[in-house]
């Protein structure tokens, strides 16, 4: 019978795959005690209480600080995120020595000990520790059933290692630890039948051999290598250290959350934290455009409150509509307010601190503007990577290609319109008028596109594109342009009455 394929010929083109949008509510928060965590394994994800209780105990900080966070009516965990344990070696870290060891690749273990069943004399050589070689020889397979049962023998003829098994691969590790312990991949021996190949534990088979390494001794670090640190494990955004910060570990700390678009929070309780005086850290903050670096004050000096308004903040679900928040007058669960005199107050909001105080007996977070809004940041932060990542995800899921014609420059400006208006249901971005001087393309398209959607995306027309930028395959030059929602903080009313 004739193959169809002679008159017609079908393939399926499977589509690209497509890159996750930012989390924004991802949180860390970072600790200086070894245990669960240490310079080795410096970060941990949970999404309940009881799991952090269960690694670092309830009377631990880190146990104290989390049940703040999960506390909180609405928390990072209900919107998508997690909480991240992240590591700070705050002094000297012991690195214990470790041993060598050989790591096979995956077997199948039907396979495996159906090759090795037929086998009586099975032979390789290794070297353990450097010392002389070992030839093992006369392994007698016949009666194996699995692959424990090879490990056992293998266990049994090796001298100075020990033979286990994980996740389909064999592995020997050496007795000692320190520069000295090594394992050597198994090879070909003068007798017997050779099963290293077999076994995966040969050259050419994909096994990994490792030396042990010594003693050593870390040294401490600073909390902006322990954050940055983290960040190659989590790609949270929002972050609170237990250990209080410096003024010198605020100023870096603030200017590298700003470059790695992530929202610091902090704590501060000197009645000189609230002077516009240059010697105080959250001034020179504000004028040095800090913003990113969220500032709290507390008579008190209880650090779990910049917990409980991270946990507050990294809640959106930007895809739910009316869902963007505003901090101010919010409640904040397992934070005791204080009383503040109108003169404090006054003082806090000139210099960019917030206040958790009462109103009658109403408990409310009292937000400052002077060092921007959290919110904003937190918008603005998602909405750059939004359309970042949704741009990218154009690219790479186009099976054939963006050509550089008007048409597919249009699927560009689409691709961002449709990640604007997310925001605009979302309640991040509103229409409105454009009070700024600055504009792009048509004028009048422009502020007709502002007042009735919020947003307007332009492209460079191809023909004013440079030959040079043609190309290297860029796209023309986009620009984006998008009205602030903002939010209603304070309302002053006017009441005349008539006799």
């Amino acid at each position: 019978m004739a193959d169809l394929r002679n008159v017609v010929n079908v393939s399926i083109i499977p589509p690209g795959r497509s890159l996750s949008r930012t989390n924004m509510n991802i949180v860390i928060i970072m600790s200086s005690v070894v245990g669960v965590l240490s310079s080795s394994n410096r970060t941990k994800a949970y999404i309940d209480l009881t799991s952090v209780a269960d690694d670092f105990g309830t009377n631990s900080a880190m146990y104290e600080y989390a049940k703040i966070l999960f506390a909180q009516t609405k928390n990072p965990t209900n919107s998508g995120g997690y909480l991240v344990a992240g590591y700070w070696r705050a002094s000297d870290e012991n690195v214990a020595a470790t041993a060598g060891i050989l790591t096979g690749s995956q077997v199948s273990e039907s396979v495996v000990v159906g090759s090795l069943q037929s086998i009586s004399d099975g032979s390789f050589d290794i070297d353990v520790d450097g010392g002389i070689t070992q030839s093992v020889t006369g392994l007698d397979f016949r009666t194996i059933d699995s692959l424990a049962d090879i490990v056992t023998i293998l266990d049994t003829a090796i001298t100075g290692a020990t033979v286990t098994e994980s996740d389909q691969k064999i592995i020997v590790t050496s007795d000692t630890t320190g520069a000295t312990s090594a394992i050597t991949l198994f090879a070909e021996g003068a007798t017997g039948t050779f099963i290293g190949e077999t076994l995966n534990l040969a050259t050419g088979t994909g096994a990994l051999s490792v030396d042990g390494v010594a003693a050593t001794v870390l040294t401490a670090e600073s909390k902006e290598t322990a954050v940055t640190e983290a960040l190659k494990e989590e790609p949270f955004k929002g972050a609170v250290f237990i250990d209080n910060p410096t003024d010198v570990e605020t100023t870096s700390l603030s200017t590298w959350a700003k470059a790695n678009d992530v929202i610091m929070y902090d704590v501060f309780d000197s009645a000189s934290n609230l002077e516009k005086d240059i010697t105080n850290v959250v001034w020179t903050n504000k004028l040095a455009g800090g913003e990113n670096y969220r500032m709290a004050y507390r008579k008190d000096g209880n650090r779990k409150i910049a917990v409980a308004i991270m946990a507050r903040l990294h809640t959106v679900n930007f895809n739910n509509q009316n869902s963007a928040i505003t901090l101010n007058l919010k409640e904040l669960s397992g934070i005791v307010a204080e009383a503040y005199t109108q003169d404090e107050i006054n003082k806090a909001k000139a210099v960019g601190l917030d206040l958790y105080t009462t109103f009658g007996d109403l408990p409310k977070l009292l937000v400052s503007g002077a060092n921007g809004f959290a919110d904003n940041v937190y918008n603005f932060i998602a909405i750059k990577k939004f359309v970042q990542i949704d741009l990218f995800n154009l690219l790479g899921t186009t099976g054939t290609k963006l050509a550089q014609i008007d048409e597919d420059v249009n699927k560009i400006i689409d691709t961002a319109e449709k990640t604007l208006a997310l925001f605009k249901r979302a309640k991040v971005i509103g229409a409105g008028t454009w009070n700024s001087p600055d504009t792009f393309g048509n004028v009048e398209v422009f502020n007709r596109n502002i007042e009735t959607n919020g947003y307007y995306v332009y492209a460079q027309p191809l023909s004013e594109q440079a030959q040079s930028d043609r190309e290297q395959r860029k796209s023309p030059s986009i620009q984006i342009a998008f009205k602030n929602a903002g939010a209603i903080h304070s309302v002053d009313v006017t009441i005349q009455y008539n006799l």
